[in-house]
């Protein structure tokens, strides 16, 4: 069974009993929480290594996740562990995400600016996503100095590049044909 197979089996299980207890938001914050987790070098070492015995990993879990995760999420992860599954926690965590974002009409947005946004800008860029998509957004926020200004934006397929950067190699190319 291929990792992705894995990852969607053992979030949409989760996402179904989380739904039937009406824990969506509650597993969802644990998720990243997982994904932050599973950004650390040395948790991917310990969940990854086929050295370290299920049950040194599963001492490591519950210190890691049992007083940081509802019962239902620890549940999961514990039974990733008791499976030989664990490897595929971070696949799992995104899955679950994203099942819990359609569930909630959550939209991701990625948007690159060359500075950071002030609160004010940024609740901007939300509303007139919101607004105009008629969803809710989640945005992400990357910074990019390269840009020089403007700014690039994602929203599902659409993708609008309005970086100074595009727009003066646009010019050159122009220049160049002329």
């Amino acid at each position: 069974m291929n990792e992705s197979k894995i990852a969607v089996r053992y979030s949409k299980a989760l996402f179904l009993s989380a739904r039937d207890k009406g824990q969506i938001k509650e597993v969802r914050s644990d998720m990243l929480f997982v994904l932050k987790l599973s950004a650390i070098d040395d948790f991917r070492d310990v969940i990854d290594s086929p050295v370290i015995t299920n049950s040194k990993k599963r001492d490591v879990i519950t210190a890691l996740f049992k007083d940081r995760v509802s019962d239902l999420s620890f549940s999961m992860i514990t039974l990733t562990v008791n499976n030989n599954r664990e490897s595929f926690l971070t696949g799992i965590a995104r899955c679950y995400i994203d099942l819990a974002d359609d569930h909630e009409g959550i939209t991701k947005v990625t948007l690159k600016v060359p500075v950071a946004l002030d609160e004010k800008n940024r609740a901007r860029f939300i509303d007139i996503i919101e607004e105009d998509m008629n969803t809710k957004a989640d945005l992400e926020e990357i910074v990019d100095e390269r840009l020089a200004g403007g700014y690039i934006l994602k929203v599902e397929n659409l993708y609008v590049d309005a970086s100074l950067k595009t727009q003066l190699r646009k010019i050159r190319k122009e220049l160049i044909k002329s």
